[in-house]
């Protein structure tokens, strides 16, 4: 893994890390929420080495800080095609003509986002992620996570506070199931001590590694209008989601699959948030090799 830092026209950084083969297909990552470009190295602690198979599909992920996240600069006027720009001037930068895309959980409106706004991305990848505006019907099927996403929205300044104080914390024991909401299957993938530090590590902790405040606006814009309609996205999205998602709701796959004209599902029996995640990794990549293949051969 390698970090980098681009100047945006107007001053502001934009952080990335690079894995992979140098020469491998250039695949572009947005990470949830709360979390970093660093995201990806959470399937090194559950029996898998990301090199290895980023080697194995020749894949060169770039994963990307959003504003005010990990070593990015905050942006007052940050919204999902306002960070979609920000992308595409990296891409120019990097001379990427044409790549997919990747993200998890909160990083889905962005990828959709960037699919809506650039010809540069040929197909869309998204692992159980936000596809819709957060409303009272989504926040009624939420898990215990919805908490935080309503205090960003009604109270910030008190989430700030607490983000502040929770990440310099050290995990000491697992948290109750019960209070994480998360379902048996995603629980059992965090019910020990380093299990949970290596997670806050590479999400939570660093992305507010510099300051809360742009992890927070982040959480309060999934409440507002994502400025484009999953009917005009034209590219190829591949979804996937597991029935035992609690952070995610179905209503999400739901917008997908009846809204995105190339729209192909990935249902998982018995999957949760992070389950999915870890035991669909190698999978998601060999889809998006096989698209890349196929897009050469066009």
């Amino acid at each position: 893994m390698y970090d980098h830092l681009f100047t945006l026209p107007d001053g502001r950084d934009l952080s990335y890390a690079v894995y992979g083969p140098i020469n491998g297909v250039p695949v572009i990552y947005f990470h949830g929420t709360p979390s970093s470009r660093l995201e990806p190295l959470l399937i090194n602690k559950y029996g898998q080495n990301l090199e290895n198979l980023l080697e194995q599909f020749a894949i060169k992920l770039i994963a990307i800080d959003r504003p005010g996240m990990g070593k990015s600069s905050f942006n007052a006027n940050n919204s999902f095609l306002n960070f979609a720009a920000d992308v595409n001037q990296l891409l120019q930068h990097l001379q990427i003509e044409s790549c997919p895309i990747l993200c998890w959980s909160g990083g889905g409106p962005y990828a959709l986002a960037m699919a809506f706004a650039s010809s540069k991305i040929s197909t869309v990848n998204i692992i159980c992620g936000f596809s819709r505006q957060f409303n009272k019907e989504v926040l009624q099927q939420m898990g215990t996570n919805k908490i935080y996403f309503i205090t960003a929205k009604n109270f910030p300044w008190f989430l700030e506070l607490s983000l502040k104080i929770v990440s310099k914390r050290k995990t000491k024991r697992p948290v109750p199931q019960w209070l994480t909401g998360l379902s048996y299957v995603d629980y059992m993938l965090l019910n020990k001590v380093d299990q949970l530090e290596w997670l806050t590590k590479h999400t939570l902790n660093e992305a507010v590694i510099k300051d809360t405040k742009g992890t927070v606006e982040e959480a309060r814009s999934y409440f507002k209008p994502p400025g484009f309609k999953l009917k005009d996205i034209k590219q190829k999205v591949h979804y996937w989601w597991g029935t035992k998602d609690s952070a995610v709701v179905q209503l999400h796959a739901d917008a997908i699959e009846q809204q995105v004209p190339n729209a192909i599902m990935h249902y998982r029996e018995g999957e949760g948030h992070l389950s999915l995640y870890i035991k669909a990794f190698e999978e998601i990549l060999q889809t998006i090799k096989i698209e890349a293949d196929q897009e050469l051969v066009q």
